[in-house]
């Protein structure tokens, strides 16, 4: 059976838009007892179609008419959405597919789909002109930089010495690079060409070096694991582009001082493996490029609506059950392959593998467990447990779930987070645990008896109390593990948890400074910024999502965090650093992915390190030119 899908743009107002969908069959059979389901990224208007009816849970709708399709005809429904007009294809239909059931037996079959155009006009995604490179193509910009004559030839002879155990580690990932670079096994010995030693700086922050690289050694002076892994990375983007598995002696670094340190303490990514699973190996590959860069926190967003990704051993069910979409299972296809399963989970064993490869890099992860919203991988893993069958809340929430919020009116939604965060606590040794916290949708909890029971016993007037009553119950467990709390910016709401809570600041650069005048710490966020999901272009063709605008390469160099908050201002303390952002819900192969984070990660990566009065985008540019060598050899599908 061949299937192909049209939607046409009728109509678009300031606050609702109007589509045709024509379904048609290709084949030469009579189709009975059919529906299509199509992934969309608005909320359809169930009350809008023509005729037929349609269900959406998240992304997925399911369409069912009453009428067969005949061999080489045609369906037409309209429908309406109730939003601002669609300005990128990435909003409409993602991917289609058409159930037929016959003889009892359910059979999908995948339908082409036609691009949809909005109205917009064909606008070609503008390429960055780049200029000839620079002598020294060095991201992020180090503090100070002195160029001297000679070079260091890199010889089959190589070997490195570590004169302090707080080198071993970053010494060992040198080893393994230039192993990878070169084709020849660079040894640890006492009398290595490359030197480690212990230095202790005048600048104290972490993550502060000296490198000397001179005509036949070179000494990497440090007073902390974070800066030996620093320097590395400097040290790496010193080598040629191009590697050379002779080890000729042509093979050489330029000769240089650099005395470096970083701007901020925190400087993160995270990256969403919920809405897309991604293989271990996509994982530590971003990691080890996180490092290149000298980011220092790696945020893992384990659990959201679609997927939980991390073994529970206390509830097997969540990986069983929670860890996979698809039609025949608990958790509808979402997003792409709607006809097929698609999942999977990070074991204990794979966490720890994660945890010890950044740790060698100098990078802290961080895990997400996302509460209360978010949460209907684990709701679906576990009804007995987290649902009050007297509930009768109704609500939708902004990805078009009426089903993913834990409820704090049960005793169960408890035992399920002192287990959760039990094993969480135990597998990540980093201080701080993420609780998401994030887009709890009006109308919930309502309808509940517990809910309303615990609001009247705790004197409780406003729903959202029962949010930051939920948090404060995670707040006050993680710190009875020795954990500190971080929370998405509506972690505040509900005016419960304490000011040690760390707030990540996403929606826009009011709300982290409305968090800072409020006392609290913050990572800085912004979406409009930071995330490396949204689009790089006004093209409506172009990847990524909309809703914090166009984020070309530029804007996310430009970001300055508070800008309007004085230098000499108190509360700068209170903000800890920066962190960009990669969400997954149409990003699941290793080329888009690099498409969206590449070069837009090594830009925000010198807004984190560099200093405001260091970064110049004209100083940038050359210096991009003459890296984009170092992506080409690792096979980065960069977008210019």
């Amino acid at each position: 059976m061949n299937f192909r899908v049209d939607l046409s743009l009728l109509e678009a107002k300031p606050d609702s838009s109007r589509f045709a969908l024509t379904l048609h069959n290709l084949g030469e059979e009579h189709i009975r007892n059919w529906h299509l389901t199509f992934s969309f990224g608005r909320y359809i208007d169930p009350n809008s179609l023509s005729h037929g009816s349609m269900e959406q849970v998240g992304y997925l709708c399911k369409y069912t008419a009453q009428e067969s399709l005949p061999a080489y005809g045609h369906h037409y429904v309209e429908f309406s959405i109730n939003c601002s007009p669609l300005v990128s294809t990435e909003d409409t239909i993602g991917e289609a597919c058409v159930l037929v059931t016959q003889n009892g037996n359910c059979q999908a079959y995948t339908a082409e789909h036609t691009p949809t155009d909005l109205g917009l006009g064909h606008l070609p995604p503008q390429a960055l002109k780049l200029p000839d490179a620079a002598d020294l193509c060095l991201i992020p910009r180090p503090y100070a930089v002195a160029r001297k004559p000679g070079q260091f030839a890199l010889t089959n002879l190589l070997s490195i010495s570590v004169e302090t155990e707080m080198a071993q580690m970053a010494a060992g990932w040198l080893s393994e690079e230039l192993e990878e670079h070169t084709g020849t096994p660079v040894p640890m010995t006492s009398k290595g060409q490359i030197h480690f030693k212990r230095h202790l700086l005048t600048d104290l922050k972490a993550g502060a070096y000296i490198l000397n690289v001179a005509r036949d050694h070179i000494d990497v002076f440090a007073d902390s694991h974070e800066g030996f892994v620093a320097a590395v990375s400097t040290l790496l983007q010193l080598l040629p582009a191009y590697s050379s598995h002779r080890a000729e002696a042509s093979y050489v670094m330029p000769c240089v001082t650099i005395e470096d340190k970083p701007r901020f303490a925190y400087r993160g990514m995270m990256l969403d493996c919920a809405r897309h699973f991604h293989p271990l190996s996509r994982v530590k590959r971003l990691i080890n490029q996180l490092a290149r860069y000298k980011f220092n926190y790696f945020q893992w967003h384990l659990t959201d609506d679609e997927g939980w990704r991390i073994e529970i051993d206390a509830y097997p069910e969540l990986t069983e059950i929670g860890a996979w979409r698809g039609p025949e299972e608990n958790i509808e296809p979402q997003f792409t392959e709607l006809n097929k399963r698609h999942g999977g989970f990070y074991s204990k064993k794979e966490v720890r593998e994660v945890i010890a490869f950044a740790a060698k890099r100098g990078i802290t992860v961080i895990p997400e467990i996302d509460i209360p919203g978010h949460s209907r991988a684990a709701i679906k893993s576990l009804p007995d447990l987290l649902v009050e069958e007297q509930d009768q809340s109704r609500y939708r929430s902004i990805q078009n779930y009426s089903d993913n919020v834990l409820n704090p009116g049960i005793e169960g939604t408890y035992t399920f987070l002192r287990n959760i965060l039990d094993e969480v606590c135990e597998l990540f040794p980093s201080p701080y645990i993420h609780i998401g916290a994030d887009e709890v949708p009006q109308g919930v909890w309502t309808g509940s008896p517990a809910c309303q029971a615990l609001m009247e016993k705790q004197g409780y007037r406003d729903p959202k109390e029962l949010q930051g009553h939920l948090l404060r119950y995670a707040e006050e467990y993680l710190h009875s593990k020795g954990k500190r709390m971080l929370g998405w910016e509506e972690a505040v709401h509900g005016d419960k948890v304490s000011k040690d809570t760390v707030i990540y600041s996403w929606s826009s650069e009011q709300a982290g400074q409305d968090c800072v005048e409020s006392g609290y710490d913050v990572v800085m966020q912004p979406g409009q910024y930071t995330y490396l999901d949204m689009t790089q272009s006004s093209a409506a063709d172009e990847a990524g999502a909309t809703w914090g605008g166009v984020v070309p390469l530029e804007k996310s160099y430009s970001y300055e965090p508070l800008a309007d908050l004085p230098s000499n201002s108190p509360k700068r303390h209170q903000i800890l650093g920066i962190q960009c952002a990669l969400w997954c819900e149409f990003i699941h192969t290793q080329s888009r992915f690099d498409y969206m984070v590449y070069p837009r990660l090594p830009a925000i990566a010198e807004v984190c390190w560099s200093s405001k009065e260091q970064r110049d985008w004209n100083d940038f540019l050359p210096r991009l030119a003459g890296h984009l060598k170092h992506l080409d050899r690792q096979g980065i599908n960069y977008r210019l």
